[in-house]
């Protein structure tokens, strides 16, 4: 009988140790507060806004990083981060950043916090927020982006297009060999357009995809006849 008791209570402590290790810590406002100038200026700490990336340039926590917990690429993205680091998160009013600290806490994230009542709490308890574009877009988002042009080299048509997610527009720019601007248009993440190589004399090309934020992806291709 005593050797199944420690088998049982051997089970209920472990059962116990992983539950422990395996939870977020929701916080309240005020705390959360606290936690930031607990951390201010350390690398080690990231405040994360698991929103969409316009209601993050709209109004957001200063200092915070951008990453759509809705996005096909969250959990790609969060696979690239540090799961030493300390990570805050927050959303609009709790529920997705709370989506979001159990898909991190299932990568083996080792110290997530979560805002209770996200954002509006935080502005409720008369705590400051910042407006506008920044460079919060994370880079792991911006890594995922990917600009195809085929055929290439081009020579008569060929499709111009940028896979991966990013809500809104961006602006495609095409520069020649002399860094000149031939073309400049704006495109939405998923669609395509198409280069006409009749346009452009042969020679070697550069593409630059500016982002909301004036963050930039660059490339290079060929026109051949």
């Amino acid at each position: 009988m005593r050797f199944y008791f420690v088998i049982l209570f051997t089970i209920l402590i472990g059962t116990y140790t992983v539950a422990q290790g395996t939870n977020y810590k929701t916080i309240t406002a005020i705390q959360a507060d606290t936690l930031i100038k607990n951390h201010a200026g350390s690398v080690d700490f990231v405040i994360l806004d698991v929103r969409t990336s316009g209601e993050f340039i709209n109004e957001r926590i200063d200092k915070s990083r951008n990453l759509d917990v809705n996005s096909i690429y969250f959990d790609d993205s969060i696979s690239k981060l540090d799961k030493n680091k300390i990570y805050f998160v927050y959303c609009g009013s709790g529920a997705r950043s709370s989506t979001a600290c159990n898909k991190m806490i299932a990568k083996n994230f080792k110290q997530v916090y979560n805002l209770q009542g996200g954002i509006s709490a935080w502005k409720s308890a008369g705590l400051s927020t910042i407006k506008g574009a920044g460079s919060g877009i994370d880079n792991n988002l911006i890594s995922s982006l990917l600009v195809k042009i085929y055929p290439n080299p081009v020579v008569d048509l060929s499709t111009l297009e940028v896979e991966g997610y990013l809500e809104g527009e961006v602006k495609i720019e095409i520069l020649n060999a002399l860094g000149s601007l031939v073309l400049s248009q704006k495109m939405v993440p998923g669609r395509a357009i198409t280069l006409n190589g009749r346009d452009l004399s042969p020679g070697l090309y550069f593409y630059r995809l500016v982002l909301p934020q004036n963050q930039v992806k660059s490339g290079r291709f060929q026109v051949a006849r």
